[in-house]
């Protein structure tokens, strides 16, 4: 019996030193890691409680201890160390982990929307930038595109990756923002790319912002959250009333007996798309070995149709009324296995009992985006019904992860916590263009809160204002959405350490994403490297600071002159959308003066275009053409036509100022 114990006792005691954790690091850290230079840069992971762990780079060596929940933490000092290529050791009391191409330079995090994460590879010149250009010493770390409820732990991403040609399906400001940074310093740049189309800035805020904004701010958060937390209830609701609205005009979905005859198929109008029953498109996809290699992705958006993707024959996913309506959109991922060398067909089967519909189909393999020709066809068709299509149920509306508040914080910032910055930089603003009013506490939040997560008070911030966009118009706007965000992004440079490049001439009227990324990240290479770098350079342009009337004249001063001021010559077209070679021709709205952009309003409320000239370090704005002129804007429309720059190249930033 006392054998028996004793062995029993042995046996546990094996087992429990074979649960011992292995010393781990943080999933930031990968072979080809880029690791700020400084004299405490962070270094983390896990380990036993209690657990000495030592980390070394190069002659560099840190130790500490694992705390009772089994983190580790150090501080390491890399100013003395080389660029490298280094590596890095890990010793905790049961494992080694060496990583191995470890460079030492500056680390920048860049995040916000799609024009951040918009592909260098799909960017004007991206193409010839990555045929020409070989740079080991660019690296860049993509996180994935995660939103969740609670603050994730555990950091999912692509891992340390070359720029190019790896890595140039994404973000190309942040690619031609770190080459410049290189091109300077002359050491090794890393970034990380953090950004999700189409999300809006409270999704990068933590959980406790709603308790800091003013009221109407925090009240917009809760409803948001509030409608989420409402949306299975809703959703169920609403297919009670579908399932009540087919049975009552017999207009449920038929049995399918597959696709149709040829001879029945002819050439698609995705913008007009027969329903009243259930129908077919084809399209043929010719693939190359390497468009085989890399999964494919097929996304429906503009489209509350449920439907079955099929590829080469084998059903890929199907799309119910549920998850189109849980998340917004029919997209599926075609893994690799459905595809092949060559001919592929791709098909959809949609069901639309209530009426014509329209579709933006989006077809995207390993080369890029595909547009292939699309044919359809009907399987069968109900009557059409005034009353039935009147009365269909509405697909229950939800708030997107990339919208919810908290979300992309909690799954794609949260667990970088504490790798160690240099500097951050942002685009972002589309999605919040129609709550501008809220759009500097938000900033504010944001920068606060990044600097506390990221342990360093006086982290650099520098943002892109947003771009000109859609028309351009004959008459002054009494209100533009898009340049109140603009005002609100300039307000927000109150905030200390802090930058914005003006981007007020790089944008498109018909292209949400304009291809030109490079001076965007160039533009914000310059902040960097004078405000952080000390690399005295102009960084800014003419930003207004003072406007006096007097005799029905407007002289308004400007600081950031660098150099003076001068009107850049406009061009005869504009651009409509470059990625279909799209110009429109440029109608001046002030041909009297040398200046475009500028606008006064009178006393009756109503603007108008204004002639003006440059006058050594001022501008002097003719305000005839109204009476008792109490406003003075400059560049506020969605997309202006203006023309102010100083003499270092950089465009006069937007304003809008009441006269004293």
């Amino acid at each position: 019996m006392k054998k028996m114990s004793f062995l029993l006792i042995i046996a546990v005691l094996l087992v429990s030193s074979g649960l011992r954790a292995e010393v781990k690091l943080g999933e930031i850290f990968t072979d080809h890691a880029v690791l700020q230079r400084g004299p405490a840069t962070a270094v983390f992971g896990t380990a036993d409680a209690g657990e000495a762990v030592t980390v070394s780079v190069a002659a560099a060596t840190a130790s500490t201890v694992a705390d009772a929940n089994s983190r580790w933490l150090l501080r390491i000092d890399l100013s003395g160390v080389g660029p490298g290529p280094h590596s890095l050791t890990v010793k905790g009391k049961q494992n080694e982990i060496i990583l191995q191409d470890i460079l030492v330079g500056q680390v920048w995090l860049c995040s916000g929307q799609s024009n951040m994460g918009f592909g260098l590879k799909s960017a004007l010149g991206g193409q010839d930038e990555i045929a020409q250009v070989s740079n080991d010493r660019l690296r860049t770390f993509n996180v994935s595109c995660i939103g969740v409820p609670e603050a994730a732990t555990v950091l999912k991403g692509s891992g340390w990756l070359q720029t190019i040609p790896a890595n140039s399906s994404r973000t190309a400001v942040g690619y031609y923002f770190a080459r410049e940074l290189q091109r300077e310093l002359n050491e090794p740049v890393g970034y990380i790319n953090s950004s999700w189309g189409g999300s809006s800035i409270e999704s990068w805020l933590q959980p406790e912002t709603a308790a800091r904004l003013s009221a109407d701010a925090r009240a917009d958060w809760e409803k948001i959250l509030a409608d989420l937390a409402q949306y299975p209830a809703r959703l169920e609701q609403f297919q009670q009333d579908v399932a009540a609205w087919e049975k009552q005009y017999d207009r449920a979905d038929r049995e399918s007996k597959g696709m149709p005859a040829e001879d029945t198929w002819q050439a698609a109008n995705l913008s007009k798309l027969p329903g009243h029953g259930a129908g077919w498109l084809r399209a043929v996809l010719e693939l190359s070995e390497k468009d085989v290699a890399g999964n494919a992705s097929f996304n429906l958006r503009y489209s509350g149709v449920p439907g079955k993707l099929y590829c080469n024959g084998q059903l890929v996913k199907e799309h119910s009324l549920a998850t189109i309506a849980a998340t917004g959109s029919t997209w599926a991922g075609i893994d690799k296995k459905y595809l092949q060398t060559g001919k592929n067909i791709i098909a959809y089967r949609y069901f639309q009992p209530a009426g014509n519909f329209r579709l933006n189909i989006e077809v995207r393999t390993a080369a890029g985006v595909v547009k292939p020709e699309w044919e359809h066809s009907m399987e069968y068709t109900f009557a059409a019904k005034a009353e039935a299509i009147k009365n269909y149920p509405k697909i229950a509306a939800r708030t997107v992860t990339n919208k919810t508040p908290t979300y992309l914080y909690n799954g794609m910032i949260a667990p970088l916590k504490p790798y160690t910055l240099a500097g951050v930089i942002w685009y972002q603003g589309e999605t919040n263009a129609s709550k501008a009013q809220w759009y500097v506490e938000h900033t504010e939040q944001l920068v606060s809160q990044w600097r506390e997560h990221f342990q360093h008070s006086e982290l650099p911030f520098y943002w892109c204002q947003l771009a000109n966009y859609m028309a351009k118009v004959d008459k002054p706007s009494p209100t533009c959405a898009w340049a109140d965000l603009r005002g609100a992004q300039t307000a927000a440079l109150r905030i200390p350490h802090t930058g914005q490049a003006v981007l007020i001439d790089v944008g498109e009227a018909g292209d949400i994403h304009p291809l030109d990324k490079e001076t965007p990240g160039q533009r914000l290479a310059a902040l960097a490297l004078n405000d952080v770098y000390g690399k005295a350079r102009p960084s800014r342009g003419p930003q207004a600071t003072g406007a006096v009337l007097a005799n029905g004249k407007i002289a308004v001063s400007f600081a950031h002159l660098e150099g003076g001021l001068v009107a850049r010559e406009l061009p005869a077209q504009y651009p409509v959308k470059l990625a279909e070679k799209r110009l429109a021709d440029l109608k001046r709205n002030a041909p009297g003066g040398t200046l475009e952009g500028f606008a006064v309003q009178g006393g009756d409320d109503q603007w108008q275009w204004a002639d003006a000239v440059i006058a050594g370090d001022q501008v002097i704005v003719d305000a005839s053409k109204v009476t008792a002129p109490k406003a003075l804007a400059y560049g506020w429309e969605n997309n202006p036509t203006c023309n102010l720059y100083n003499r270092a190249g950089f465009p006069a930033v937007p304003f809008k100022i009441l006269l004293p």
